[in-house]
């Protein structure tokens, strides 16, 4: 699928600005994150699809499906993310950070997100952002069981009750006033943005779709019925008792605007594989950006802040001043885009390269069933 590592890049260097260069305008890093739950989604729903079918037409076992699938999961995420927390309990017993409570041993169990939500309620540390890898690796832990386990025409329908069931919990932490940590990191919505791209691996080729640059704008109209919804909702019960209640979930509404508004332009991007847009996103810098995205993810926030920060030197060059900033992001993306790379490319490539050579060993351990019954 063209585009999609161009829309990986996108989306870290989103979490990167919103991390570092701290952009209040708009919530960057929810958009970024949000975008890796869509594509997230949109990849793994539509394999295990596709897997229940080939188990419904061509008696592929279960048992085979699960293992490749876990396999498949354990050798991209698992090796790096736990090296690279192995070295942060060392460094953290010994010199780094050590007046803030990480939560390690949360972040060793992937509950990152709970423990930020419920347990801290808070932000601490420059780990916090592994909530995210937390609310994935949930994910994978039920969706293959729920999938493999139903009937795939029964998919679309068990994804639409996701999204429905996580609106309404997400509309619901609002209106009892849930800290925001809690909304942002533990929220069910967070599941309704894989479910949602899950949906559109799915059903999405059902979808109408407008022609030509229109499809660049539909993705706001989902965000805009939603927003309008909202305000008019809470204009017209500011007179009410439940006004206060209508005016604690307006957020919630439009996070759920936000939400289908990325999925209308996802789907468009994934449906219109000739446009300029696409072919952009297939430049190589942001491709292999694309690629290497995930260690980027792991490596951006640990990268110092005050790296790049030398306002002596600047003034000896004189540098404007408008520029140091700018000069200093450069420098603390380009450390977080080498630690990246030579993550692909001393472990993380050469540990993928196990997939096929393993997937194969399970498929010829656990054949199809028609297959075995002819042997």
């Amino acid at each position: 699928m063209k585009g999609l590592d161009g829309m990986r890049s996108l989306a870290v260097v989103l979490v990167f600005l919103s991390h570092k260069a701290h952009v209040d305008m708009v919530d960057a890093g929810k958009i970024g994150v949000w975008l890796f739950f869509l594509i997230s989604g949109y990849l793994i729903v539509g394999d295990l699809h596709r897997s229940r079918l080939r188990f419904e037409q061509h008696g592929a076992r279960t048992a085979a499906l699960l293992y490749v699938f876990f396999m498949k999961r354990a050798l991209r995420i698992l090796p790096v993310y736990y090296l690279l927390l192995v070295a942060l309990t060392i460094a953290h017993a010994s010199f780094y950070q050590r007046d803030v409570e990480l939560g390690l041993a949360w972040h060793f169990a992937f509950l990152s997100n709970y423990w930020i939500g419920v347990v801290h309620d808070g932000w601490p540390g420059t780990v916090s952002h592994f909530w995210s890898l937390a609310v994935e690796q949930q994910f994978y832990l039920v969706a293959p069981f729920a999938l493999l386990f139903t009937c795939a025409s029964r998919h679309l329908t068990l994804c639409a009750v996701v999204i429905a069931a996580a609106a309404l919990a997400h509309l619901a932490l609002y209106r009892e006033g849930a800290s925001a940590p809690l909304i942002y990191a533990f929220s069910p919505w967070n599941f309704a943005m894989l479910a949602l791209g899950g949906a559109l691996a799915i059903g999405g080729e059902r979808v109408p779709l407008p022609a030509g640059a229109a499809g660049l704008v539909w993705f706001a109209g989902a965000w805009a019925a939603i927003a309008g919804f909202a305000l008019a909702h809470a204009d017209c019960t500011c007179s009410l008792p439940g006004a206060v209640q209508a005016s604690a979930v307006l957020p919630g509404f439009f996070d759920i605007g936000l939400a289908l508004s990325l999925g209308a332009l996802f789907l468009w991007l994934v449906r219109r594989q000739d446009s300029a847009f696409v072919a952009a996103l297939e430049v190589r810098p942001l491709a292999h950006l694309g690629t290497i995205s995930y260690g980027f993810y792991l490596f951006h926030n640990l990268v110092p802040s005050r790296l790049g920060v030398a306002p002596g030197l600047y003034a000896r060059l004189q540098v404007p001043d408008a520029a140091q900033p700018v000069l200093a992001l450069a420098l603390q993306f380009a450390l977080a885009v080498l630690l990246a790379h030579l993550s692909w490319q001393v472990l993380e490539k050469r540990v993928l390269e196990w997939k096929r050579p393993l997937e194969t060993a399970i498929r010829n351990r656990l054949p199809a069933r028609a297959a075995a019954s002819q042997t």
